[in-house]
């Protein structure tokens, strides 16, 4: 329907004002449909005639009666339009046409709401990508959720999405944690703990070293010291990624590529990239250092990747795996990182552009930071002071549904205070478990209408369902498919928490005005397939959230 009302409108101006270059130039007229936030005023709304009176000369009300004759005629039944304040154009679409929207609901099930809106782009997307220096913590889950709702998003609306987790295990701070884990033991065998300057002082490295076997460490002891510390790393490490990995399969966050910093180091990638800048001359030395000219693609100065002492910057790793990436056909790398990045995000533009993949197609996310409140006080979260609240521990506390619906709550670009109390609150009150309420709710009149031997038949006459609450849900329900590919377009997957409950609002206010089942057998066939189409899309829904549509509650 959103295709018709807008060729009907663009149809009118080229045939009335076909001279006036309205769809030519660097800013050419969007014809935009809206849904109004007020559903009194119609199923759709446009001010095509207000952005565009100016240009044709015309009074913008005069502008909308002409255009709401025009379409009434083209649209032929099928919606009507109507002129609203100075010039706004409001569209209602015909009942026929919403049942048939409920229809395509109920013959497409799960797939409702996938589409091509994507046109099969080839997406790489990183998420998380925490520091493996110690346990998954509560900033990580909020990247996991998000990360991991997002690339959903992608794949239903038609995008071919591979989803990485970077690991930085090399350079100083797996050193350092060598270094602790070292200490640790050295504490088991009776010896003073002396954590190392920015050590990682966390009991978990403390049970890391407690379980640690004495012919296993002997090897490690007898190597030079700084071999021994890259031992103890190297067991920290593998120790600590196993964890992260097991952690996020039970937070529904599956990876297709777990990617090592190492793994570049190792394979002479670095030095690869390395010669690629100095080959496009993207390169100079200075005070006894490799600099890159970053400036000359937006940075604010120009950086240093190698060290006068002849160690990699971590820049130099950002090319290697910007050129790994880009090598591997990727159409657009988007990386989820931590508001701290923020200067990280104009180099990594710098680097997207020096080595020939352009700007747009690197896209950075900054995901803002989490404050984690019990009782009223903020938890503190430091893996170096070891004083933390890991993902383990939230999941067990609230569970994956609330902590991954929590999550979702707020826009990527927004704080968000992690109230362990309302979270708690297993509530039809509380938005988090609104949705699965909903659905639960939904599944429990299914079954005991169909314990009284009446199903949501595939062919209710659906025209029966003419009450303004039965309509207004129906509506609703056909905005998902477009809702999803503007979750996906705008990187927010928040928007899909938000509609999922206007979802519940509508259908527990038609389920309270209504009476499902009643002695009326066509009727109530027909409000039982609303039912059965409403659970189908907070399922849908549900599940591209990675949370549950429970069938009790």
């Amino acid at each position: 329907m959103k295709d018709l009302i807008t060729s009907s409108i663009r149809d009118y101006f080229e045939a009335r004002h076909a001279d006036a270059g309205l769809f030519e130039g660097e800013n050419p007229l969007s014809i935009q449909l809206d849904n109004p936030r007020d559903r009194s005023h119609g199923d759709l709304a446009c001010n095509v005639a207000m952005a565009s009176s100016k240009k044709l000369g015309m009074p913008p009300r005069a502008l909308a009666e002409e255009l709401v004759t025009w379409c009434n005629e083209k649209m032929e039944g099928r919606a009507t339009a109507e002129v609203a304040g100075p010039g706004f154009i409001n569209f209602r679409l015909a009942a026929d046409e919403v049942h048939a929207a409920l229809a395509s609901i109920l013959k497409l099930g799960a797939d409702y709401g996938r589409s091509d809106a994507g046109g099969g782009e080839k997406i790489n997307l990183e998420f998380v990508s925490a520091n493996p220096t110690g346990p998954a913590v509560v900033v990580s889950a909020r990247a996991a959720a998000f990360g991991s709702t997002l690339a959903r998003l992608l794949e239903f609306s038609g995008h071919a999405v591979t989803s990485e987790y970077f690991l930085n295990d090399a350079g100083g701070q797996v050193r350092t944690l060598g270094a602790s884990l070292l200490a640790r033991w050295k504490e088991t065998q009776g010896e003073p703990l002396v954590i190392p300057e920015n050590g990682y002082h966390g009991l978990y490295l403390k049970e890391m070293a407690e379980s640690l076997r004495a012919e296993q460490v002997e090897p490690w002891l007898a190597l030079s010291d700084s071999e021994a510390v890259e031992a103890f790393a190297r067991h920290a490490i593998h120790n600590l990624v196993g964890q992260v990995r097991v952690q996020m399969d039970a937070f529904r966050t599956p990876f297709d590529v777990w990617f090592s910093e190492k793994s570049l180091h190792d394979t002479g990638k670095l030095e690869d990239a390395l010669a690629y800048l100095e080959e496009k001359q993207l390169t100079y030395e200075k005070d006894g250092a490799v600099w890159f000219k970053t400036s000359d693609y937006g940075d604010e100065k120009d950086r240093v990747v190698l060290k006068s002492d002849g160690v990699a910057a971590y820049l130099l790793a950002d090319v290697a795996y910007a050129l790994d990436k880009f090598g591997r056909g990727f159409d657009k790398a988007i990386y989820v990182l931590g508001p701290d990045h923020h200067s990280h995000a104009a180099r990594l533009k710098a680097v997207a552009e020096a080595i020939g993949a352009g700007k747009d197609w690197l896209e950075v996310i900054l995901l803002q930071w989490v404050t984690l409140v019990e009782n009223g006080e903020t938890v503190a979260m430091s893996k170096r002071a070891g004083e933390f609240v890991t993902m383990e521990d939230l999941v067990n506390d609230v569970g994956v549904d609330v902590a991954r619906t929590y999550f979702l709550t707020r826009r990527a670009e927004s704080h968000l205070d992690f109230d362990l109390g309302l979270a708690r609150e297993q509530s039809s009150k509380s938005p988090i478990f609104y949705a699965q309420y909903a659905t639960a709710r939904i599944a429990g009149v299914l079954r005991k209408a169909e314990e009284g031997g009446l199903a949501a038949a595939a062919d209710a006459d659906l025209s029966l369902l003419s009450a303004p609450e039965e309509l207004a849900l129906i509506r609703e329900l056909e905005r998902f498919p477009e809702l999803i590919a503007a979750s996906a377009k705008a990187r927010e997957p928040n928007r899909l928490f938000q509609f999922l409950n206007e979802v519940a609002t509508l259908f527990h206010r038609f389920y309270h005005e209504h009476q499902i089942v009643s002695e009326d057998a066509a009727q109530s066939t027909a409000r039982l397939a609303l039912c059965r189409a409403t659970r189908q899309v907070l399922g849908n829904g549900l599940d591209l959230m990675g949370v549950s549509a429970p069938e009790r509650m």
